[in-house]
């Protein structure tokens, strides 16, 4: 092997070295992200659950005004 074969060489292995420590670090960059994007996620569906459980009280609380007025408005009939 000539030594310009060998610097070749030598500057190929650097290359990958390189792209694949920037690899790494741009793969550890996405798993961060995905980890972010797993918890706002689970915050969301928490939101979304406190959502429906207060929609079901407030549909129980209409039902019941519904009720009053309904008893209400018979009487007077």
């Amino acid at each position: 092997m000539t030594d310009q074969e060998y610097q070749r060489l030598q500057n190929l292995l650097s290359t990958v070295i390189e792209q694949q420590a920037t690899f790494a670090e741009n793969q550890a960059k996405a798993d961060a992200r995905m980890t972010r994007h797993e918890e706002s996620i689970g915050a969301l569906l928490t939101i979304a659950e406190i959502h429906d459980q207060q929609f079901a009280e407030t549909d129980e609380r209409i039902n019941a005004l519904v009720n009053v007025v309904e008893k209400y408005i018979s009487k007077e009939h």
